[in-house]
């Protein structure tokens, strides 16, 4: 199999096309030279080899090609021509015309300009060995007219005359199958009514009893805070027993004739510059190419991005997927669609900028195989790969290597229910369609499939690979993509706190419980963390910090609000420090210093976020990617 040497891997780059890498260069220049073998078949030779496949031979490639095919789709338990075509020594197209030829019949790429004839029975050229395809043939009626054709042109009269049902699908399968796990309508009326409660009490108390307010909302919020101090100190808990274990995870050693077919969905939108780098991230996983089917996911309206795919001749496990234009325009939209072409037993979600190591399919499998049948997704890290581009880049890296090193793992072995990352999440193809894929009216669709398949049964692990992405480096973006995120996440805990005691009996009362205090909980944070903290800075400068005057137990609920304010943030910053220290970012780790500035830009988000809510619930404003100048990871 082919790889690339672990440095071009694993190291990212990011540049505007107009200034293209050794990396983007040598990658056109491999796909111009498959470019270069499409075209007019060259005449059989007079004398051609012996096998199933001789009849390529002189037509397409030589017997040297040929041979190393067979030997590699042995030791794959694959088809040689899958082989072939999956490496970029044949195009797919090229391939089929050839088999046609020999086999006398026409090929869909030859015959779809006229019109379609009657009795026309098209056959995948790719899924069947060219004897079976022979026999098959032989077998047809008098009447019927065999066509040979590409995946590509199988998906498309496969999806012919049914995109609209299958988009509509995509879009309401979830709500027709459970409305009351879909995002697509917000509040019911008794969440609504809870919160206008609250929310008046609160502005009832500041003006009517405004002394008392500080010890009501510390007495208020001591236990889930307390809760949310408790799950960031097991995350440090975690990162310290992680730093003394001895080695990494154990990876089996599974055969490459062992290992199942898999498939990658990459959704995309307004992608275009950073295409050759996409190409060479999913070129460099370390799986066999042709039991490896990429999808990049296009919208019909992004006609940008689907002009620069046009150009380049993709290698041949790469495919694009157009999905029609239908609102709402989401990410979540795009995959449900996709998910209907998906034949592999796993697949996997990559955003565009993504550099997966190259080890990462194998160690889901192997986390699976591991897991048994009730893991149902594995959840890999990320890191951020661009921190030297400015103080958000490096918050936003300590801030990934604590969720995702520290407070992920923490919850797996606390049995809790895991929000996924969004991207990098592996799943069981069944397991996935079991729970109605992803739920396009929700913008954080990767949090929501966590917790229902959790309420189905399901596990959820992580595994020590690493996923490296782009931080955003403008506040600007920075805030549009952080107001989707705290969106969702008030859709997520709206849907599942719906019908609360159907999803206690779904979950379990432990599962239930780290619900309210991880979504529930983060989001309070978020909301009352300005007040607060102007709360304790404004008591104490006019000198009633801690409430001098006050009756003892009023003094009590405020001394036990300072110490639970100050150990959520002790926490939060030694994790976020540990686990920079531990990825060997050791400069990276006085960061965490700066981070209760970085927390109030997430509230001023939260509230942008309360207010899209209401305004435009199922609004995704779209991340930018591709700025990355730097293109070295944190360290």
């Amino acid at each position: 199999m082919r790889q690339r040497p672990a440095s071009t891997a694993l190291r990212p780059r990011r540049r505007p096309v107009s200034r293209e890498s050794p990396r983007q260069r040598g990658i056109l220049a491999r796909l111009r030279e498959v470019q270069q073998r499409i075209g007019r078949l060259r005449a059989a030779p007079a004398e051609a080899p012996e096998g199933e496949y001789a009849f390529l031979v002189g037509r397409a490639i030589d017997a040297a090609t040929l041979r190393r095919a067979e030997h590699m789709a042995r030791e794959w338990a694959v088809l040689p021509h899958e082989v072939l075509i999956a490496q970029g020594w044949i195009d797919e197209r090229e391939y089929v015309a050839a088999l046609g030829a020999t086999l006398g019949i026409d090929w869909f790429g030859r015959v779809s300009a006229g019109p379609r004839r009657t009795g026309e029975v098209m056959i995948s050229a790719y899924a069947m060995r060219p004897q079976v395809i022979r026999e098959r043939i032989s077998l047809l009626p008098p009447g019927q007219h065999p066509v040979l054709a590409t995946r590509r042109e199988v998906d498309a009269r496969h999806m012919a005359g049914a995109e609209m049902a299958l988009i509509d699908h995509a879009i309401e399968g979830l709500w027709r199958a459970n409305p009351t796990a879909s995002a697509r309508h917000g509040a019911e009326t008794w969440q609504a009514l809870v919160a206008a409660i609250v929310v008046g009490l609160f502005l009832g108390g500041a003006v009517v009893a405004p002394e008392a307010v500080v010890p009501f909302v510390m007495a208020i919020l001591t236990l889930p805070f307390l809760c949310v101090t408790f799950l960031r100190s097991m995350a440090v808990v975690e990162l310290f027993r992680l730093q003394r274990a001895k080695g990494g995870s154990s990876l089996r050693s599974v055969s490459d004739a062992e290992l199942p077919r898999y498939s990658a969905l990459v959704p995309l939108y307004r992608e275009a510059e950073i295409l050759p780098d996409l190409v060479a991230g999913m070129a460099a996983l370390d799986y066999p190419s042709a039991k490896l089917e990429i999808l990049l996911v296009l919208e019909a309206s992004d006609t940008e991005t689907r002009a620069a795919l046009a150009g380049l001749d993709l290698p041949g496990n790469i495919r694009p997927v157009v999905v029609p234009e239908k609102g709402p325009r989401t990410k979540p939209k795009a995959l449900n669609y996709a998910l209907e072409l998906v034949k592999s037993p796993y697949v996997v979600v990559y955003d565009a900028e993504d550099i997966p190591e190259p080890d990462q399919l194998r160690r889901a499998l192997a986390a699976f195989a591991d897991g048994g049948p009730e893991v149902a997704c594995v959840q890999a890290r990320l890191g951020i790969h661009n921190a030297r581009q400015g103080w958000l880049a490096r918050q936003f890296t300590i801030e990934y290597a604590s969720l995702f090193d520290g407070q992920l793992p923490s919850l797996q072995r606390l049995g809790l229910p895991i929000p996924l990352g969004g991207t990098s999440n592996h799943f069981r193809v069944d397991r996935l369609k079991e729970v109605g894929g992803w739920d396009p009216y929700n913008v954080t669709e990767d949090a929501d499939l966590g917790f229902r398949l959790a309420r189905a049964g399901y596990r959820t692990r992580t595994i020590a690979s690493t996923t490296w992405e782009e931080a955003p480096i403008a506040l600007g973006s920075w805030v549009r993509q952080r107001t989707r995120w705290l969106k969702g996440w008030m859709q997520t805990y709206l849907v599942h706190t719906r019908r609360s005691a159907r999803s206690r009996r779904a979950l379990g009362w432990w599962p239930w419980l780290g619900l309210h205090v991880l979504i529930g909980g983060m989001l309070l944070s978020a909301l009352v963390h300005p007040f607060v903290l102007f709360s304790i800075a404004w008591q104490a400068l006019n000198g009633n910090l801690p409430a001098p005057s006050a009756e003892p137990w009023e003094r009590a609920l405020v001394w036990i609000g300072l110490a639970n304010f100050a150990l959520g943030y002790v926490s939060a910053m030694l994790a976020a420090a540990i686990a920079a220290w531990r990825r060997g970012w050791k400069r990276l780790s006085f960061e965490a210093l700066l981070m209760p500035a970085y927390w109030l830009l997430i509230s001023f988000a939260s509230y942008r976020a309360l207010a899209q809510l209401i305004s435009a619930p199922h609004l995704w404003e779209k991340t930018a990617h591709g700025h990355s100048r730097a293109g070295k990871r944190a360290g």
